[in-house]
């Protein structure tokens, strides 16, 4: 199945699966969130968690503790709060 990266909201870790969601689907694979991190890392996508990555286009608003896109509301684990917060409000 093909799903364009531009359609990605949040990535989800699931141990040793990841779920991709989309707007309209989400999708199971078998994949280490590590992985999708270095291969999306260059590409609008940000780790705001050990178990998300988020798309940062899409993101509707955030706090020191959350971010929220798509309706969901998503937390911002500590080691990445410092991180997170300097590129969203870049």
């Amino acid at each position: 199945m093909k799903i364009f990266l531009d359609e990605i909201l949040y990535i989800e870790s699931m141990k040793e699966y990841i779920r991709v969601n989309t707007k309209n689907k989400s999708l199971l694979t078998k994949f280490k969130l590590n992985q999708a991190d270095e291969l999306l890392n260059e590409n609008n996508f940000l780790r705001i968690h050990r178990s998300f990555i988020v798309a940062k286009d899409k993101i509707e608003a955030f706090s020191a503790t959350e971010v929220e896109l798509g309706g969901k509301r998503l937390p911002i684990g500590r080691s990445y709060k410092e991180l997170v917060l300097s590129v969203l409000e870049a």
